[in-house]
């Protein structure tokens, strides 16, 4: 995994120092259920999902510069799809929400993605009632496909919520169509 700075944020592989970071955002009750898991009862538990996303080797850390400290992370899932394109997840500290983070990460992994490797589609969902990662995903360009049922199991946990579905071909973004892609 490259490491993608962005001028506050850096993407980096996630390392098992991690988990006291993760840990302050995954314990919390508005965090893991938006994302499909339930909210982290203690540090071992951090350091065990820890150690299950470094070793798909798909999942950044998103480390904030400034603060030098993990706020979140984001994945680039390929396992379930077709050769050739991949799925984007995310997650991120409240304390660090609404403030452009998550849009600056997501666009650098879809340029990373777009110019260094051979996926020309990406994926990305967000459970129905999830504004801010509609949000998101709007800001970065992605393509309303669906809305479907959708169950999720996860570490033992499993949840089924309407989920919304976007796709964002990589020729929206050679063509510069983003919104991000326009100033």
């Amino acid at each position: 995994m490259d490491k993608i700075a962005t001028k506050r944020l850096l993407l980096r592989p996630l390392k098992n120092d991690d988990a006291l970071d993760v840990f302050e955002y995954a314990k919390l009750e508005n965090v893991g259920p938006d994302a499909g898991w339930t909210p982290h009862k203690s540090l071992e538990e951090s350091k065990r999902v820890l150690e299950w996303m470094i070793g798909t080797n798909e999942v950044y850390a998103i480390y904030h510069q400034e603060d030098e400290k993990v706020i979140g992370t984001i994945g680039l899932h390929k396992k379930d799809y077709p050769m050739h394109q991949a799925e984007i997840g995310y997650v991120l500290h409240p304390l660090y929400w609404n403030r452009g983070y998550m849009t600056e990460a997501v666009t650098a992994l879809i340029t990373y993605v777009f110019e260094e490797t051979d996926i020309t589609l990406l994926h990305c969902a967000h459970f129905n009632d999830n504004e801010r990662s509609q949000r998101v995903i709007n800001k970065s360009g992605f393509n309303k496909v669906k809305e479907e049922l959708k169950t999720i199991t996860l570490h033992g946990f499993s949840i089924t919520k309407q989920s919304v579905k976007y796709e964002l071909p990589k020729s929206n973004y050679e063509r510069k169509m983003l919104p991000w892609q326009q100033h």
